[in-house]
C-alpha cells in the first residue's frame, strides 16, 4: 500500500513539475513574441506618423508663406508684424490638446545676414534664430527641413517682388507625446497578454487539479 502511495505522490510531483515547466515556457514565449510584435508595430506606426506629419508641415508652410507679402515685410516690418499677427493664427489653428502634436510658428525679417523676430507664438522650441543663415539661405531659396527627435521644422524664405529674400517663415510641429503614448500602449498589450496566459494556464491546470481535489475529499471521507 505504501508503494502505491509513494508512486502516486511521485506521479503527482512529476505532473506538477511538468505543469510548472510548461507554464513557465508559455509565459516566456508569449511575452517575448508579443513584445517583439508590439514594438515592431509601434516603430512602424511612429515612422508613418512622422512621415505624414512632415508632409502636412510642408504643405501648410507653403500655404502660409504664399500669404506673406515680401514687399510689405521689407518696407514696414512693424506693419507686417501687426498684419500677420492676425492672419497666421487663422491659418495655423492649433488643437490645443496637451497630448497631441503642438504647432509652433514664427515670422522673421531678414537683413544683412540677421534675422529679426516679428511674430512668435512661443519663446521655446523655435530654431530659426539659432540656425546658421548659410544652412537655409541657398541660391534657389527652397524650404529648409530640420528634423530632430519629436519635432519637424520647416524654414521657408520669403521673397520680395525682386526675388530677394527679405524674411523667413518658420513652422514646427512637435510630437513628443508619441513616445509616452507608445510606451503606454505597449504596457497595456503586455499586461493583457500576461493576464490571458495566466488565465489560460489556470484553466489548463484544472484538469489536473480537480481530480486531485476529488481524490483528497474522498480519502478524507473514508477516514471519517
Amino acid at each position: 500500500m505504501s508503494v502505491n502511495t509513494d508512486q502516486s505522490r511521485t506521479g503527482s510531483a512529476s505532473t506538477g513539475l511538468r505543469i510548472f515547466i510548461l507554464a513557465l515556457f508559455a509565459i516566456v514565449t508569449a511575452i517575448i513574441s508579443v513584445s517583439f510584435a508590439a514594438h515592431h508595430m509601434r516603430i512602424g506606426y511612429e515612422e508613418e506618423y512622422a512621415g505624414q506629419l512632415k508632409s502636412d508641415v510642408r504643405n501648410l508652410s507653403a500655404i502660409c508663406s504664399l500669404s506673406i507679402d515680401g514687399n510689405t515685410l521689407l518696407a514696414d516690418p512693424s506693419l507686417a508684424a501687426t498684419k500677420y499677427a492676425s492672419v497666421l493664427p487663422a491659418l495655423l489653428v492649433d488643437s490645443g490638446e496637451t497630448n497631441q502634436s503642438k504647432r509652433l510658428y514664427g515670422l522673421y525679417a531678414y537683413t544683412n545676414g540677421t534675422l529679426t523676430p516679428l511674430i512668435r507664438n512661443s519663446e521655446n522650441g523655435l530654431v530659426a534664430a539659432v540656425t546658421p543663415v548659410s544652412e537655409w539661405l541657398t541660391v534657389d531659396a527652397k524650404p529648409y527641413l530640420i528634423e530632430k527627435s519629436g519635432q519637424i521644422t520647416i524654414l521657408t524664405p520669403v521673397k520680395d517682388s525682386q526675388g530677394n529674400v527679405v524674411g523667413v517663415f518658420e513652422l514646427s510641429e512637435t510630437y513628443s507625446f508619441l513616445d509616452s503614448y507608445g510606451n503606454s500602449v505597449e504596457k497595456k498589450v503586455m499586461m493583457s497578454v500576461i493576464f490571458s496566459v495566466v488565465a489560460g494556464i489556470i484553466i489548463f491546470s484544472l484538469q489536473y487539479l480537480i481530480p486531485e481535489i476529488i481524490r483528497f475529499i474522498r480519502k478524507r471521507e473514508e477516514r471519517y
